[in-house]
């Protein structure tokens, strides 16, 4: 997969707004936040999510816990 390869994706707070986005930095992101969530309801607030995903990124789409 090229680096600079791009997905486009929609806004689930904004009706109809999407944007192009770097398919593997997305992805990696996807699948931390994925194995951060919890199981159960309630699930997290988004400040709770950004510390649970601190220990998931990728280091190759995110070296040394680098944010996009």
């Amino acid at each position: 997969m090229p680096d600079d390869e791009k997905i486009l994706i929609e806004s689930i707070t904004s009706p109809h707004h999407t944007e192009r986005v770097n398919k593997a930095k997305y992805m990696a992101m996807r699948h931390a936040l994925l194995a951060a969530l919890p199981e159960q309801a309630p699930g997290l607030t988004v400040a709770q999510a950004n510390i649970a995903i601190l220990p998931h990124p990728s280091e190759v789409e995110f070296p040394g816990g680098a944010r996009a």
